[in-house]
């Protein structure tokens, strides 16, 4: 567990390094240090232009972290709100959120981002919405059904009988106490297969097989920058490793913090 939130912190470190340090990514081109090993200069060598494979994998981190907190807080949004709203009033109410439940969450979540981004335009913005969308029904699934579970709970009926308001109920007693941990859970599975998605549509992208989905280069993703070395005679092996054992380990700190919160 330890293991998994310090994966992540560093992740977050990288992202806020990238914000802060000014460094010129695209501009960073040295043809005559192409695809050098690593050195005090460049800690995990360079790429086949020369430029920083440390920095490029810095800076890759832009691609989904940002993007990755923002799919969580739409679907979180959508799905506790729908969920709590359908759990607490039923009837109509709950037939008619559960219904958009059904419906949204019957086209495949990739499917369903792809359709984004073929007609809202090329961003991990519009990626990052489409997903939290994508999966605001499997939030909004789980809260409705502990709503349900919780709403003529004893504690729930004490609460009214001595006046407490209904939205302190709601909000705290409920959704607070009750689905934090779920909300994290879910957050965490969200933000692991934004992820996914990024670095899969950019690593493709790095090929011309997506029509221009995914992060372009030169702007670096960690999926455009094992695309990218991909076939390159004499290729730096840490151009290609680094980025995939960073997605891995993120994958996998992500997933495996998901699973403890989901034990407990």
């Amino acid at each position: 567990m330890r293991a998994s939130w310090l994966a992540l912190g560093l992740v977050a470190a990288m992202w806020l390094l990238a914000l802060v340090s000014g460094y010129d990514v695209v501009g960073d081109v040295d043809i005559t240090h192409a695809s050098a090993g690593p050195s005090a200069a460049h800690w995990l060598g360079t790429d086949h232009l020369g430029r920083d494979v440390f920095w490029r994998l810095v800076t890759g981190s832009r691609a989904f972290v940002g993007p990755g907190v923002a799919a969580a807080c739409v679907a979180l949004g959508l799905g506790l709100a729908a969920g709590a709203l359908a759990g607490w009033s039923g009837g109509l109410v709950a037939v008619a959120c559960r219904y958009v439940f059904t419906v949204v969450a019957s086209v495949p979540r990739f499917v369903l981002v792809l359709l984004a981004c073929a007609i809202y335009g090329n961003s991990v913005w519009t990626l990052a919405v489409a997903a939290g969308v994508a999966y605001a029904p499997t939030v909004g699934e789980e809260v409705y059904a502990r709503m349900q579970a919780f709403r003529r709970a004893e504690f729930v009926l004490a609460a009214e009988a001595h006046g407490v308001h209904p939205a302190r109920i709601l909000g705290y007693h409920l959704l607070w106490v009750n689905t934090s941990r779920l909300a994290a859970r879910h957050a965490l599975q969200l933000f692991a297969f934004l992820l996914l998605v990024e670095t899969t549509l950019s690593y493709i992208g790095a090929f011309g097989a997506t029509a221009g989905f995914g992060v372009q280069e030169p702007t670096p993703s960690w999926g455009n920058m094992m695309g990218f070395e991909w076939g390159v005679p004499d290729a730096n092996a840490w151009a290609t490793a680094a980025p995939a054992l960073a997605l891995w380990s993120v994958l996998v700190a992500a997933l495996g913090a998901s699973q403890r919160l989901d034990e407990r």
